[in-house]
């Protein structure tokens, strides 16, 4: 009788045990997946007054929200600020927003107004 006993005892946490067991491989069934509304954004778009006229910058995001190109049409001085405007455009790529994107000397205006549109699009793209 000790050893049914016992044997029952085994049997019973051998059972309790598995049942807590780890269901690691099975990702498929528990994979989250992201609401529409908080995937990444595709497109930020804003307009702020520059030097010469209104500066609107489109913002557009990659997958993974990265920034992946800015466009810009603008009404800015051709040889200084509508010169510094390419230069902005791909160090706010480079850097992946305006933060550590220095003003382009000679376009100090152009520059402030090109990084503040730039944060507008992509706080309006969130």
């Amino acid at each position: 009788m000790k050893n049914l006993n016992k044997f029952a005892l085994v049997a019973a946490m051998a059972f309790a045990f598995s049942a807590c067991g780890n269901d690691a491989n099975n990702t498929a069934d528990n994979a989250e997946t992201v609401p529409a509304e908080e995937a990444a954004p595709s497109l930020g778009e804003a307009t702020v007054a520059g030097y010469g006229g209104d500066i609107n910058v489109k913002v557009h995001f990659g997958e993974d929200g990265v920034i992946e190109k800015v466009e810009t049409t603008h009404e800015e001085t051709e040889d200084i600020g509508a010169a510094a405007i390419p230069e902005l455009e791909k160090a706010v790529v480079e850097k992946n927003g305006t933060e550590g994107v220095d003003n382009v000397s000679g376009a100090t205006v152009t520059s402030e107004a090109f990084k503040t549109a730039v944060d507008e699009a992509i706080t309006n793209a969130k």
